[in-house]
C-alpha cells in the first residue's frame, strides 16, 4: 500500500506468555495459556518468533465509534487498520488474541461505511480514513476477514448490528457495491485501474495522487480483483447459507460463477500455464509482451480463492517456481516476472523495475503459495521455500514490507501482512493445523522433521495438541495427538521418503486401524478418521526388522 501520512500510534505489547510443554500427552485438555510449536529445524523456530513480535508490535487500541477498538496497524510505516491487511492478519492473530481483536476493527470499518456500501482503505483512532481507490479489493478484504472471524466465533456475531444494520447485510452491501460500481457486464469481470499485480499505485501519476482513481485512469480487469471477488462471493455464500437465507447463498454463488467463468475465458493462459495479470479495458496499449509478466498476487490469490481448480493451480505453481530460478530471485516471492519497463509507471516508488510492487519480493503473497503448495502435494518444495524466506527474514532481524532482489528489507521494518501469511504457511501448512470452534484436522508436512505443537484459539476456547517424531533407524512415525474439540475429524501426513513405497502397519493405541494412501503430485499422504481423545498412531513398513523393511 502507498500512504505518505503519518500519525503516531498507540501501542499495546502484550506480555509474553511462556507455556512450552514437556509432553503433549493432556496439554489441550489442561487449558495452556499460548500456542506453542516446537521444531526440529531450527529456522522455523526464529521465524515464528518473529511473527510473534511483529504482531505485538503492531497491536493498536483505541477509542472509536463502536466502542472500544483492539485490533493492528499494517506496518511501521501505515499505523492505521488497514482492512486488506486485517484480513490478512488474522491466520497469525487467531492463535493468541481474544474476540475483540479479531473483529473490533472490522465493526469500526463497518460502522463508517458509506450510504453506497463501499469501504475505506484504512481508519484510524483520530476518526480519519481514506481509501486508494486505484484498488477494488477493501470490500472482498472485509468480507474474507469475517469469514475467518465466523469459523472461530461462530455465526451469532454477523446478527450483530453496527450503526443499526446487521454484519452480514453491511457485507451484503459491501460486496454489491463491487457489483454496481466495479464491474464490466460486458466481460463479466471486476474493473480497477491499472496498477502492477495486486498493487495500488496507478500507472499516471507520481505523487501521492498516484492512488486515486481520476479522468487520467487506464482501466483494467486484473486476476487479481477477479480472485478476490470470487473469494469473497463464495465465502459471503456460505455466510448467508449458515443463517438459512438460501436465496442471498443462490445469488453470490451464481455471481462468483460468473466471474470465474470470465476469468477462465478472458485471463487464463493454456500456453503459458497462468493468468495474465489483466486486460486492458481501454485503448492503452505497451510495447512490450505485458502478457508475459507472471503476477505472483493474482495467481497466487487465484489458486487461494478456488478461482484456479486443482490442474490450474498447479501449473500455476511451477509456473512461480520457473519465474524464481529463471530471474535467480532469492525467495518465490517477486509480485512480477519480468516486472514493468523502467519508466512504465511514473511514481518513483515503482518507475524502476524490481522495486515496491513492480518486482519486488513481498512474503504476504510468497507465504500463501507457500501454504497452498503445502496442501496441494508440493511439499518437499513448499519447505525449501519456507527455509529460503525464514533465512532471509532472520539475516535482516524482521519481517519487512518487501525486499529487494539482493533479498535487504525494504519499506516497513515491521509489517503484518508479512506476519499473517508466514503464520499461514507455517501453522496451516507446514504444520498441518485445520483448527476452528468446531472442527479439528491435523495435516502435518514433516516427513522427516520432528515437532511439538500446542496450538490454542483463545476467542472460541479449543485447543490441539501432537508430538510428531520420526524414527529413521526403525522406519516408524509416532503421532500423539488430541483435541477439545468433539467432533470427529482426520489425521493427513506426509509419510518420509523411506514410508512412502512401503506396505504400511498403521495402529492407533496398538489396534489396527483403516487408512488410505494417496499420492499427489510430489507427495506421499496417509489418511485416517479419528476422534480427538488422546491418541498415539504408529506407522511403520510392514514385516520391517532391525531398521530394515521390506515392502
Amino acid at each position: 500500500m502507498l500512504n505518505m501520512m503519518n500519525f503516531r500510534r498507540r501501542l499495546f505489547i502484550p506480555g509474553t506468555v511462556i507455556a512450552l510443554f514437556s509432553a503433549v500427552a493432556g496439554a489441550a485438555a489442561t487449558g495452556a495459556e499460548t500456542t506453542t510449536f516446537r521444531s526440529s529445524v531450527p529456522e522455523i523456530r526464529s521465524l515464528w518468533h518473529l511473527v510473534r513480535s511483529t504482531l505485538s508490535q503492531n497491536h493498536v487500541t483505541f477509542a472509536g465509534k463502536t466502542g472500544p477498538v483492539a485490533a493492528f496497524s499494517a506496518g511501521s510505516l501505515y499505523p492505521q487498520i488497514w482492512i486488506r491487511d486485517a484480513a490478512t492478519i488474522i491466520p497469525a492473530a487467531r492463535y493468541y488474541y481474544p474476540a475483540a481483536d479479531l473483529v473490533s476493527g472490522l465493526e469500526e470499518h463497518l460502522f463508517r461505511q458509506k450510504s453506497d456500501g463501499g469501504l475505506a482503505d484504512w481508519i484510524d483512532g483520530r476518526g480519519q480514513s481514506d481509501k486508494n481507490t486505484t484498488e477494488t479489493d477493501q470490500e472482498a478484504s472485509a468480507v474474507l476477514a469475517a469469514a475467518q472471524a465466523v469459523e472461530i466465533l461462530g455465526p451469532g456475531w454477523l446478527d450483530k448490528k453496527v450503526n443499526g444494520r446487521t454484519v452480514i447485510d453491511r457485507l451484503d452491501r459491501a460486496l454489491t457495491f463491487v457489483l454496481e460500481q466495479r464491474f464490466d457486464p460486458g466481460r463479466g469481470l471486476v474493473k480497477g485501474a491499472h496498477t502492477a499485480d495486486w498493487g495500488d499505485v496507478g500507472l499516471e501519476d507520481a505523487d501521492q495522487t498516484a492512488i486515486y482513481v481520476d479522468r487520467d485512469t487506464h482501466w483494467t480487469a486484473d486476476i487479481y480483483d477477479q480472485s478476490m471477488f470470487h473469494a469473497a462471493a463464495r465465502a459471503l455464500a456460505g455466510l448467508f447459507k449458515n443463517k438459512g437465507r438460501t436465496e442471498r447463498a443462490d445469488f453470490w454463488t451464481r455471481r462468483a460463477e460468473v466471474v470465474r467463468e470470465a476469468a477462465d475465458r478472458l485471463l487464463w493462459q493454456e500456453n503459458r500455464g497462468f493468468y495474465r495479470v489483466h486486460v486492458h479495458l481501454d485503448s492503452l496499449v505497451h510495447p512490450f509482451d505485458e502478457d508475459d509478466m507472471f503476477a505472483l498476487g493474482g495467481n497466487t490469490e487465484a489458486i487461494v480463492s478456488g478461482l484456479a481448480g486443482p490442474e490450474k493451480a498447479g501449473r500455476i505453481i511451477r509456473a512461480a517456481l520457473s519465474r524464481q530460478a529463471a530471474f535467480r530471485m532469492p525467495t518465490i516471492g517477486a509480485t512480477l516476472l519480468p516486472p514493468y519497463p523502467k519508466g512504465t509507471f511514473k511514481h518513483p516508488m515503482v518507475d524502476d523495475p524490481f522495486e515496491y510492487q513492480n518486482g519486488g519480493l513481498w512474503d504476504w503473497f510468497a507465504g500463501k503459495l507457500i501454504r497452498e503448495m503445502f496442501a496441494r502435494g508440493f511439499s518437499t518444495t513448499a519447505r525449501v521455500k519456507l527455509l529460503e524466506i525464514a533465512r532471509k527474514n532472520i539475516a535482516g532481524g524482521g519481517l519487512h514490507e518487501w525486499d529487494a532482489p539482493d533479498g535487504s528489507g525494504r519499506g516497513s521494518a515491521v509489517f503484518a501482512g508479512s506476519a499473517g501469511s508466514l503464520a499461514s504457511a507455517v501453522a496451516e501448512g507446514y504444520f498441518g493445523i485445520r483448527l476452528t470452534r468446531d472442527t479439528c484436522n491435523l495435516e502435518p508436512r514433516l516427513a522427516e522433521d520432528g515437532a511439538k505443537v500446542y496450538c490454542r484459539l483463545p476467542a472460541a476456547g479449543v485447543s490441539a495438541a501432537y508430538d510428531y517424531a520420526w524414527d529413521s533407524g526403525r522406519n516408524r512415525v509416532t503421532f500423539r495427538y488430541e483435541s477439545t474439540v468433539s467432533r470427529p475429524g482426520r489425521i493427513r501426513l506426509l509419510l518420509p521418503r523411506a514410508l512412502s513405497a512401503a506396505k504400511l502397519d498403521v495402529r492407533r493405541d496398538g489396534r489396527p486401524v483403516p487408512f488410505t494412501v494417496e499420492r499427489l503430485e510430489e507427495d506421499t499422504l496417509l489418511t485416517t478418521e479419528t476422534d480427538f481423545a488422546p491418541h498415539a498412531l504408529v506407522i511403520r513398513a510392514k514385516n520391517s526388522r532391525g531398521g530394515q523393511s521390506r515392502p
